[in-house]
């Protein structure tokens, strides 16, 4: 808010967008998959547990290093939110957690399999960006977030 009221344009952050992406599903019951290790997990788990999320399972790849997360590959991201959905059976939602995790291509194969959303970090930043400026940010094949996207209204 104060960076909207000081320089008169709309802002988000990729924490507000994920949180938004979620909200957009009304998914409140979650799984989480991350590229964080237990510290940076257990402050996600208290940030979602605050904005009224309840996590079912969350599970990270324990990484630390800056540039890391881009070792991942979409099979290994695949995997480890298949894992979390199973600890999490009832879920209705799924966020992988990392700007840095190449997520483009997972969410389509997610939803398909476990049959709830998916909502990644740089996909909610670019639907949350895109609608900032008042487009709907809107893309086909890259899972529901994307698909489902409509234009906001700008304040």
């Amino acid at each position: 808010e104060r960076l909207s009221t000081s320089t008169g344009l709309p802002v988000s952050t990729m924490s507000q967008a994920v949180v938004d992406g979620l909200r957009s599903f009304d998914a409140r019951r979650i799984v989480v998959a991350t590229a964080y290790a237990d510290d940076v997990n257990n402050r996600l788990r208290a940030f979602l547990t605050a904005q009224g999320f309840e996590v079912m399972a969350l599970q990270g790849f324990g990484l630390f290093g800056f540039g890391e997360p881009g070792s991942k590959s979409e099979a290994d991201i695949i995997a480890l939110g298949s894992k979390v959905c199973a600890e999490g059976p009832g879920a209705q939602g799924l966020l992988i957690s990392c700007g840095g995790l190449r997520t483009l291509g997972v969410a389509k194969p997610l939803e398909e399999r476990h049959g709830i959303p998916v909502v990644a970090s740089t996909q909610a930043a670019f639907w949350a960006a895109l609608r900032l400026v008042g487009e709907s940010g809107r893309v086909v094949g890259r899972g529901r977030l994307l698909e489902q996207s409509t234009a906001a209204p700008v304040h």
